[in-house]
């Protein structure tokens, strides 16, 4: 079986617009809920929400974590009220909503 390398450039380029994304919504100072991108009621990593994420709660920011070549990109929220926050996973469409709000003109998924 013969294996096929991704160039390095593909898992950069992800990568960096992960950072762009961030940079924005610093700059910005967007507000940003998960009803927005699609997630309210979204399972969080850590499960510290009840039912779920809220359609309130606010994207402080973006991470990511696994192999570079594919990476699982996750947003951290905060409750609003709450003094707690959850990770969630962020899939193709919440990330081109994202992308859309912040005005960023990035390509994600096929």
């Amino acid at each position: 079986m013969r294996h096929v390398s991704l160039p390095r450039t593909t898992h950069t380029l992800e990568l960096s617009q992960l950072t762009e994304l961030n940079a924005r919504l610093r700059e910005q100072g967007a507000r940003i809920t998960a009803d927005e991108l699609g997630l309210e009621g979204a399972a969080g990593l850590d499960a510290r929400l009840p039912g779920g994420l809220p359609a309130d709660a606010v994207l402080e920011r973006l991470c990511w974590d696994g192999p570079p070549e594919f990476p699982y990109v996750h947003a951290h929220f905060a409750a609003a009220g709450r003094d707690l926050s959850e990770i969630v996973d962020l899939h193709t469409s919440a990330l081109r909503k994202l992308s859309a709000r912040l005005g960023v003109r990035q390509q994600w998924g096929s």
